[in-house]
């Protein structure tokens, strides 16, 4: 999916939603938000977040080995800023946990699976009550069953959250 930005107007979270939740279609969504983002840096947490995390996954799109590796630790960079300022943020938390999940292991980003992962599950539920977060939730969740990271057990209640 392809969204028109132009370089005066910020990328809206519902933009940053599609593009990023596409990207399960087409990883290369993540380097029209990275270069969305690059021309109107956002200093809203969640926007910082949604960054972070299309400059974590651009280098699957990318040739270059050095661009890759700095698009990575900006990415990175970005999501720890943004979890430091919101970290009750279960969206953020979110993108940060599925990051590190997909994060080849010689890049020994993955400090925060556990720890993120229990803050999300122990917040699922309330996050999915709150009116406007259904698609959102069924997203999360989605990815989050589809992760490796979860036991019989979290899976089952992620299932009966979503349901």
């Amino acid at each position: 999916m392809t969204i028109a930005f132009n370089a005066t107007s910020q990328v809206s979270i519902a933009e940053a939603r599609i593009l990023y939740f596409g990207m399960d279609k087409n990883e290369c969504n993540s380097l029209e938000l990275i270069n969305a983002f690059d021309k109107n840096p956002p200093k809203e947490p969640l926007l910082l977040a949604y960054y972070g995390t299309s400059a974590a996954a651009s280098p699957a799109c990318i040739s270059n080995i050095a661009k890759k590796l700095s698009n990575f630790k900006k990415g990175k960079q970005l999501l720890e800023s943004a979890v430091q300022s919101a970290p009750d943020n279960l969206e953020i938390r979110f993108l940060r946990f599925s990051t590190q999940s997909k994060a080849p292991s010689f890049l020994g980003y993955n400090s925060n699976l556990k720890e993120d992962k229990k803050f999300i599950l122990s917040n699922f539920k309330a996050f999915g009550e709150i009116k406007g977060n259904e698609m959102l939730l069924h997203h999360i969740g989605k990815f989050m069953l589809d992760s490796g990271e979860l036991t019989i057990d979290e899976k089952s209640e992620i299932r009966k959250i979503m349901n």
